[in-house]
């Protein structure tokens, strides 16, 4: 194992659930995977041991990576990362409190990031009602009582809580594996990492949606007959940017 550098940086995660001696494999690997998530620079970023105790992840960050590495965890605290480095992060605080652990992750015995892991107080968001439309492949629609469940794949995941009378499904199942977007009043929840989650959609209309390409798209587009008046690009300018200034009395 290499030792690295004197001026390398070294890093500790420190959980709480366990000891070397009982956590298991591939428990190890996820909590190291989002890591390595978190702090990135993956080229730059080593393992190098476990402490005993509680299970202590000692990691190595390259002299050159290093600052990178520490302006991520200090967007980090405060909680202006990237997106996906703010989801890794809640990817590890969400394992620890599967584990009922706390972490720490640690540079020279000091704490630069909390994990509060079983101690965190979760946010309860209440549930936004509110019209709206949902985008989807309409895959199956069903039941037998005045409530018909409609399923929907939104993103290769499909959406449950969709439903709507029988007026409406019967010109629905003309559309079955065809691109809708349905219109009606939902029940939406945002989760502990601002996921937002439709728990209920009433379907009040639909329409279907033209599941071209975009290079087919961009083909129609082009064969479209297009007249733009004298004028235009002037007219663009002051509404993108407004009226000019007015020069002053006398101005030239």
């Amino acid at each position: 194992m290499a030792i690295g550098k004197p001026t390398d940086k070294v890093y500790r995660f420190k959980i709480d659930a366990y000891t070397p001696e009982t956590m298991p494999m591939a428990r190890l690997a996820l909590y190291m995977a989002e890591l390595a998530a978190m702090l990135g620079e993956p080229a730059a970023v080593h393992f190098q041991k476990l402490l005993p105790g509680s299970t202590i992840i000692v990691h190595r960050v390259e002299r050159e990576a290093a600052p990178k590495v520490r302006e991520r965890v200090r967007a980090i605290r405060r909680r202006e990362a990237a997106p996906e480095v703010l989801r890794a992060y809640n990817r590890v605080n969400k394992l620890l409190k599967e584990d009922d652990g706390v972490g720490v992750l640690q540079e020279r015995g000091a704490v630069i990031i909390q994990f509060p892991g079983r101690d965190e107080v979760e946010e309860k968001y209440p549930p936004i009602r509110q019209e709206g439309t949902v985008d989807g492949l309409l895959v199956g629609i069903g039941g037998t009582d005045a409530s018909v469940h409609v399923r929907l794949m939104v993103e290769d995941r499909e959406v449950t809580g969709i439903h709507t009378d029988r007026s409406v499904a019967k010109q629905l199942r003309h559309h079955l594996y065809d691109q809708v977007r349905l219109r009606g009043r939902g029940s939406w929840t945002r989760d502990s990492e601002g996921v937002w989650i439709l728990k209920s959609f009433k379907i009040d209309g639909f329409e279907p949606l033209d599941d071209a390409s975009l290079p087919e798209a961009l083909t129609s587009l082009r064969v479209l007959p297009l007249h733009i008046e004298a004028g235009a690009f002037e007219e663009l300018q002051l509404i993108r940017h407004g009226p000019p200034p007015r020069k002053p009395n006398g101005g030239h």
